[in-house]
């Protein structure tokens, strides 16, 4: 256990909101209680399948059973249920990389008087391949226009607890985009953001995951922008810069991650009405539509190689 400059112990623990999540849980357990000795915290959302068994069955493990009332409900009542000083979020299908408690705390024996930590992902699909990287948020020129435009993910930002007594906790009323609405009212709350510059979270894409409903997606992000307006911590123009880059990113975000196939494939299955309503809802989707319709064209005329 590390011991802060003034003394006194200083925990760290996951929280992970665990739903039917039994062909990843183990995993995701292993990578924090075995390979990072990062104690974990589990709130079973009402699963039907044996995720609670498994989870009892780790060391350092403390199961919390309750109704299946989503994410949100579940992380919430994981902090309130959480004594350590700091929390993080660990979803049950993502991984923490060996090596994730020291930098945390070499970090910490640095700046004792930091509220939030941050690091880098990988993003793997569900086979374990990795698909992309992303470095740790910049946090320049603050914490709070660089949460704005940059990934910040879910397991890969680290929260003095005592924060949310402050700033509130995960907004139950938003489906998609919850935990970016959270990390900017951290951002608004304080600049004692501390960058690990370590990729250690890993972010797993599945099919069937929240992340791949785009038109809910997109709603939850144009709520959280329409928000960040209304916050007075920027002035006017740098409210209006910051917001125009993060709606630009966040729309071409929920376009590949959850629009641009099912607006395509309902097109060819001669189904307009949905992709047009779509589209509709923000001027820059017509423009990535009609990109990736030249795009597809231009790829269907690609002369072909003779292999022979």
């Amino acid at each position: 256990m590390l011991v802060a400059t003034s003394g006194s112990p200083v925990d760290l623990q996951a929280i992970t909101a665990s739903y039917n999540a039994s062909a990843f849980l183990r995993r995701t357990l292993q990578s924090a209680v075995q390979e990072n000795l990062i104690p974990v915290l589990v709130v079973d959302d009402g699963s039907t399948d044996d995720s609670d068994g498994i989870a009892a069955g780790f060391p350092n493990v403390t199961v919390i059973r309750q109704p299946n009332a989503g994410p949100s409900v579940a992380r919430n009542r994981g902090i309130l249920e959480s004594r350590a000083d700091f929390v993080l979020f660990l979803d049950s299908d993502d991984l923490l990389r060996p090596g994730y408690r020291a930098a945390f705390e070499a970090a910490l024996s640095q700046h004792p008087d930091a509220d939030v930590f941050v690091c880098g992902m990988e993003v793997i699909d569900e086979e374990g391949r990795t698909i992309t990287r992303h470095a740790p948020p910049s946090l320049v020129p603050d914490p709070y226009r660089s949460v704005l435009r940059e990934p910040v993910p879910t397991n890969g930002i680290i929260v003095r607890r005592a924060l949310f007594a402050k700033v509130g906790l995960f907004d139950t009323g938003l489906r998609h985009a919850e935990d970016w609405d959270l990390w900017l009212r951290l951002a608004a709350a304080t600049n004692r953001w501390v960058r690990m510059d370590h990729q250690l979270a890993v972010y797993r894409l599945r099919s069937g995951s929240l992340s791949k409903d785009g038109e809910r997606m997109w709603m939850g992000c144009r709520k959280v922008l329409a928000r960040a307006w209304q916050r007075g911590n920027l002035s006017v123009p740098q409210r209006a810069a910051a917001l125009t880059g993060a709606y630009i990113r966040k729309s071409r975000y929920c376009w590949a991650m959850g629009l641009s196939v099912p607006v395509r494939k309902a097109i060819l299955r001669g189904q307009f009405l949905w992709p047009i309503r779509m589209v509709s809802r923000n001027p820059l989707f017509w423009v990535l539509f009609v990109t990736d319709g030249f795009s597809w064209l231009r790829r269907r005329n690609l002369p072909k190689v003779d292999k022979a």
